[in-house]
């Protein structure tokens, strides 16, 4: 049970919904990972430019009040130079002072002002963090430099800070003074990545509802492939009847699934065709090889003539085997791309070869009813296999005397679509005076080893029409049967003209054909009525 449980498990795993599942989860997580991370990261670039921007403009404040002197008695807190007294800052302490009371630090900043390494002046709020720290004054007195503005980071009870270590000269004051500027770096970073875990906490919730529904929609778009996979596997050469069911809402799997059925549909044809093809030249081979065996059992090796007569038969059911075997090799060609190759055809020089081929099949009387003119894209040699062999056959069923015709004539057909332009096929008939075909048999006759079961009823291996059938649709055209028992048949190939349709001519009356044919510009529909 757990074995088939993990087997189970491990299709599912290797599926093509898990595959498309965990694809598309892995792009949405890394691109929710990047963009997250990018913008963080961001943001800390930015924190540490907006601080240095800071920095800078605490000593460029400083150096203007330097410059421009303290506030007269009673002005108003304002940049303007009117509001300053003419005097300028003799005292670094007076100086640090001014500075202290009009400026207010930001929110994660504090400010401390020194003379001579001593603290003078500290931001009132001292909530934030004091400066004025030992280990602080330490690192301030190891990095400062007179007459420059050193920016450096220092740990202070577990806080990163910032210090902008700013250096004040004044002619008037031998003293060295610094404004130092401290900004709580790590609290403003604590910031920023407290945000980023809320981030991935929202996107780890977002890809786990993403997961869910694209579970549920990707395994409706891919219920058709698990259809096709189930379906597959219960396929086998005894059982082909398998199909996938699809839905009709289905999209581009669903048509594949019908694709699949359509050839499942082809191959079990083929597989039913193949093995009644295989029964039927089983039956057709075993009983000459019954007679081959019989007769020789029964040969008296004694008699001269008895082994001359059982020689005869032998060699008869042998060639008769031998046509038999050569009738399925071409049908097995006939699938073949080079079954059939075409080539520019005369008709009406073809048709009278034709003709004096036919002649030396039989004593009958022979008819040429009507000549097509032109030419035709067609292979010839197949063209003449096909009609010796409806003649052939039109000779087994009429006795000598009778008519036998051969005619070829173009037939219109309807514009294709989107062309605008009519086309036309060529057709060749052989028409016989016999016993006719019945309609139950009009069709079973052109199937392999197909014969009639009443009328035309002759010794043969019954191929013959199916290679009439396979070189016609060789040809992209068709074979038909017009015939009533005791009226006869007519058999037409219809050959379509891969050439742009041109006028037909009239068709002329053959030379030399006997008395009382059709004429020329009688239709095979037409003719059929004469047969009688």
């Amino acid at each position: 049970m757990a074995v088939a449980r993990w087997g189970r498990l491990r299709t599912e795993l290797r599926s093509v919904r898990t595959r498309v599942l965990a694809t598309t989860l892995a792009v949405l997580t890394v691109a929710l990972l990047a963009v997250g991370g990018l913008t963080h990261y961001l943001r800390l670039v930015d924190l540490d430019e907006s601080v240095q921007r800071e920095l800078v403009q605490e000593a460029g404040e400083l150096q203007r009040l330097a410059e421009r002197g303290p506030l007269r008695p009673g002005a108003p807190l304002s940049d303007d130079l009117d509001a300053r007294s003419e005097e300028r800052f003799t005292d670094l302490r007076r100086l640090f002072y001014s500075f202290m009371t009009t400026t207010v630090p930001g929110q994660y900043e504090s400010v401390l002002a020194v003379i001579d390494g001593e603290p003078v002046f500290e931001h009132a709020d001292r909530s934030r963090f004091e400066l004025d720290d030992p280990g602080t004054l330490a690192a301030v007195a190891d990095h400062a430099l007179p007459g420059q503005t050193v920016v450096f980071d220092v740990e202070q009870n577990g806080r990163q800070l910032r210090l902008g270590v700013i250096s004040v000269l004044l002619d008037a004051d031998p003293r060295q003074g610094y404004l130092v500027v401290g900004v709580d770096m790590g609290a403003q970073r604590a910031i920023i990545l407290d945000s980023l875990w809320r981030y991935l906490g929202v996107s780890a919730l977002t890809v786990g509802v993403t997961g869910l529904v694209a579970y549920v929609l990707v395994g409706r778009v891919t219920a058709p492939i698990t259809r096709l996979r189930r379906a597959t596997a219960q396929i086998s050469p005894d059982d082909l009847g398998q199909r996938v069911p699809v839905a009709q809402n289905d999209s581009d799997v669903g048509r594949l699934a019908e694709n699949f059925n359509g050839m499942l549909d082809r191959i079990e044809a083929a597989f039913v065709q193949q093995r009644q093809f295989l029964d039927d030249a089983a039956h057709e081979l075993r009983t000459p090889l019954t007679i081959l065996h019989g007769n020789l059992e029964l040969m008296d090796e004694q008699d001269p003539a008895d082994v001359e007569e059982t020689r005869a038969l032998l060699l008869d059911e042998i060639e008769r085997m031998n046509r038999l075997v050569e009738d399925l090799l071409l049908l097995a060609t006939a699938q073949r791309t080079d079954f059939i190759l075409p080539g520019t055809l005369d008709v009406p020089v073809w048709l009278e070869r034709t003709l004096e081929r036919l002649r030396a099949l039989g004593d009958r009387r022979w008819i040429l009813e009507s000549r097509a003119e032109g030419r035709i894209l067609a292979d010839g040699q197949r063209l003449t296999q096909a009609v010796v062999q409806l003649a052939a056959n039109a000779v087994k069923f009429t006795g000598p005397g009778e008519s036998v015709a051969l005619g070829a004539a173009w037939a219109p057909e309807p514009a294709g679509p989107g062309t605008g332009t009519p086309g036309r096929h060529l057709e060749v008939w052989v028409r016989d005076t016999g016993v006719g075909v019945a309609p139950e048999d009009q069709q079973r006759i052109f199937e392999r080893f197909g014969r009639a079961e009443s009328g035309r009823t002759v010794e043969g291996s019954g191929l013959g029409l199916a290679i009439v059938a396979a070189i016609a649709q060789g040809h992209g055209g068709t074979v038909t049967l017009r015939s009533s028992p005791g009226q006869g048949a007519t058999f037409t190939l219809r050959l379509p003209d891969s050439r742009p349709a041109a006028p037909a001519a009239p068709a002329a009356p053959a030379a030399g054909s006997s008395t009382g044919a059709p004429s020329a510009d009688t239709s095979p529909p037409a003719r059929a009525g004469l047969r009688a």
